[in-house]
């Protein structure tokens, strides 16, 4: 079997601006044979997640190689995203003339997939209610059958 890596656009781009330390877009378009909306997509996330870094001579853009350290987020004690509740998602699927069969499955399908990061916010508002474990699980329960 071959060990070839499978190498994306991102890949190529951040090799370029290693080996040149600063690159325009327009330039790194050119040297990738890419529309430079792409490349600028491509920078806009690397830049966004810290591994490059962008300065503008006059109006042109120069990406490099970032240094800073980027913020590593704590999965255990990140907040996570609210739920959306099941009236706003048949009010939604409604609006997109869903046929209530098929909303059914889809909140079905919703629940399964988000049924953790569910209950982790459900947890982490009883709790910040101060409201006791043992009862925290008791209303879990009963969330549990109204999500049903």
């Amino acid at each position: 079997m071959d060990n070839a890596v499978l190498k994306t656009s991102a890949d190529d781009l951040y090799e370029l601006v290693k080996s040149r330390e600063k690159i325009s877009i327009e330039e790194a378009a050119k040297l990738l044979k890419m529309p430079a909306s792409t490349i600028q997509a491509l920078v806009d996330f690397l830049v966004e997640d810290g591994i490059f870094g962008i300065e503008y001579k006059f109006t042109t853009p120069y990406i490099y190689i970032s240094h800073k350290k980027v913020r590593k987020v704590d999965v255990k004690t990140s907040f996570p995203k609210k739920p959306i509740t099941k009236e706003e998602f048949f009010q939604k699927a409604g609006k997109w003339n869903i046929s209530p069969e098929k909303i059914k499955d889809l909140w079905k399908k919703y629940i399964e997939e988000n049924l953790v990061s569910i209950k982790e916010y459900f947890y982490i508002k009883a709790h910040s209610r101060n409201i006791q474990k043992e009862k925290i699980d008791s209303l879990w329960k009963q969330y549990l059958t109204y999500l049903q």
